[in-house]
């Protein structure tokens, strides 16, 4: 009985084991698409709440910006930095976003 359990216990743990190696496939990279995405959720949090990033609170004039207002600017190994553009393109926000998908820093200039 105690080989029974331990060969079902070792068994469970080689299926789990190769669905965890899986796992990085479907998850991957996000593209420039998602990043421009996430940029446009997190400038409207950034609306609400400061969120320590060093623009700090956003004025409300950042809540309505639409899609193309937001572009990729650059890739770099790790990350993609995202551009947004307010007030006629007179004031910037860039988002510095893993490629993993999560957000990095935000910050008035590009100096990443």
């Amino acid at each position: 009985m105690n080989k029974l359990i331990s060969i079902v216990l070792v068994c469970i743990t080689l299926m789990s084991t190769g669905v965890l190696a899986h796992s990085d496939h479907a998850h991957g990279y996000i593209n420039d698409q998602q990043a421009i995405s996430i940029a446009a959720k997190s400038i409207k949090k950034l609306t609400f709440k400061d969120y320590g990033f060093e623009v700090g609170k956003l004025n409300d004039s950042w809540q309505d910006i639409s899609s193309e207002a937001f572009s990729v600017i650059s890739k770099n190994g790790d990350y993609y930095v995202v551009q947004a553009s307010n007030n006629n393109g007179s004031d910037h926000v860039y988002f510095k976003i893993a490629k993993n998908g999560q957000l990095l820093d935000v910050k008035p200039k590009n100096d990443f």
